[in-house]
């Protein structure tokens, strides 16, 4: 079985991972393949020095999330040009982590799953659904200013929207224990 978890940014998307990790599912965060790929893959390295230019990079040759991000976040075609780069590749690796393992229980945070479709890749689809000033707040406490939070947040196709089409929703607005006993009750139903 494949969940394709999703929400918006700050939805709580990986604190709902991790329970449905606590149920014996591999998780696959499309956040962390990302990361690494901007840290560790020459070849992801050069085409965004290509695109972007070398002030994207710190004075350790690493790519400097927060300033391509700042960068991507203000511009579509930007912002294309980076998703060209990193989703076929952060595709292709949980796919393939799926591949060498079918038997088990995934859960892959896409946090685009719906903008991609990829949905047709999953057996279900899950929305972590929170509203936007929780959401707001949770980027806030991760560095983000609001003003940056809401131009993030207004870049993805809004969370219920992603809520509507979704197999299953779980409401990310109470305590962990409320969060985990959705996780468990929509685990007895699929």
């Amino acid at each position: 079985m494949v969940i394709g978890l999703t929400g918006g940014m700050g939805s709580g998307k990986s604190t709902a991972a991790r329970l449905f990790e606590n149920q014996g599912f591999r998780r696959i965060d499309c956040d962390e393949i990302a990361h690494d790929l901007l840290s560790n893959d020459g070849d992801v390295k050069r085409s965004i020095k290509e695109a972007f230019g070398s002030e994207v990079f710190d004075c350790e040759g690493e790519v400097d999330r927060r300033a391509l991000g700042s960068i991507v976040f203000e511009s579509e075609d930007k912002l294309s040009e980076l998703e060209a780069i990193l989703h076929p590749r952060i595709r292709d690796a949980w796919l393939a982590r799926i591949a060498s393992d079918p038997d088990a229980r995934w859960v892959v945070e896409i946090p685009l799953l719906f903008e991609k479709n990829l949905q047709n890749r999953v057996d279900f689809t899950v929305c972590v659904f929170s509203d936007l000033s929780t959401q707001v707040k949770r980027l806030q406490l991760k560095g983000i200013d609001r003003a940056q939070a809401l131009a993030r947040i207004e870049k993805q196709m809004p969370v219920s929207e992603k809520a509507e089409i979704a197999d299953f929703v779980l409401l990310n607005e109470g305590s962990l224990e409320f969060l985990d006993e959705q996780i468990k009750t929509l685990l007895t139903r699929i």
